[in-house]
């Protein structure tokens, strides 16, 4: 082989892998978001937006997909963000002591969400769980019957099974990392997998083998992330049942860092561009949402 086609196939390579560099958001830099939980995201761009289920600037990179696992339809959104600021979280009202309950598309239009997918409905009437949002610290009430999910600084994802208050303290002060800060928590579950193996569900509350619609949030790499739903009825007669949407999970992301499950039923909201994506019969008005926000700086 000519030694000047040999250079001309070395530099086409070195340019395909700057191209590939220069495109990926999760490489670019941007200055990171606001932590106030008040403070939304940056506004879409216009020309962000390359269809109805894609979107991609120099901060954050989403898609959607569609399927079916038998007769149940599925939605999965991936998404890919340069900044662990640009996870978020939002309540209703902006406010953790009002009880109003509002549409989740309504919160993700307030906060200019890319993609938002429903959280664990947090100010519901029983005052259970371990909930900290954009770094503030509101309640400890954890009474050892549910998994908590901690997402740090960093954009990655911790679990602490069967939580207690005590299990939860002994957890943050001896295992999680010391240079990392909790950012948000939520107290649902259960884990579905981890480190790409279904785990088992100890939770009573979700052993039961029935089916409804079921939602879950998902850390697939550094800075990468994954919303997965499956439809179902209010009536338990479809959907998917928790052990059942755990193996789906995993199927879809065999390599999965931590896929935890959120409020599920008429709470299932996965929202892109102010836009419920899958069906929900049932859908109810809700409390707090998790949220991917661009970084991108405004033109």
């Amino acid at each position: 082989m000519k030694r000047s086609l040999v250079c001309g196939i070395v530099c086409g390579l070195m340019l395909c892998c700057l191209a590939f560099l220069i495109a990926s958001p999760a490489l670019a830099e941007v200055t990171p978001l606001d932590l106030d939980q008040t403070v939304p995201g940056n506004p879409a761009k216009e020309d962000g937006w390359l269809s109805d289920e894609e979107y991609q600037d120099e901060s954050i990179h989403v898609t959607v997909e569609h399927s079916n696992v038998g007769k149940v339809k599925t939605s999965i959104v991936r998404v890919k963000i340069a900044d662990a600021s640009q996870i978020r979280t939002a309540m209703s009202k902006d406010n953790y002591d009002d009880k109003t309950y509002v549409k989740a598309t309504a919160m993700a239009k307030h906060v200019n969400a890319i993609a938002a997918v429903n959280g664990d409905f947090f100010k519901y009437f029983y005052k259970i769980g371990y909930v900290v949002r954009q770094g503030v610290f509101y309640r400890d009430a954890l009474n050892g019957e549910r998994d908590v999910l901690i997402i740090d600084d960093k954009g990655d994802f911790h679990a602490v099974r069967n939580a207690t208050s005590e299990s939860m303290a002994d957890y943050l002060a001896n295992t999680f990392p010391q240079d990392r800060k909790v950012i948000n928590t939520f107290t649902l579950g259960p884990v579905l997998v981890e480190n790409g193996e279904v785990q088992e569900i100890t939770t009573r509350e979700f052993q039961y083998r029935y089916k409804m619609q079921r939602v879950c949030i998902v850390q697939t790499g550094e800075l990468e992330y994954a919303i997965v739903e499956c439809d179902g009825k209010a009536d338990a007669t479809s959907g998917m049942t928790m052990a059942n949407f755990a193996e789906y999970v995993q199927s879809l992301f065999p390599d999965c860092i931590l896929a935890y499950n959120l409020d599920g039923g008429g709470s299932t909201n996965v929202i892109v561009n102010n836009v419920r994506i899958h069906k929900n019969t049932d859908a109810r008005n809700i409390s707090d949402i998790l949220y991917f926000a661009s970084a991108a700086s405004e033109d």
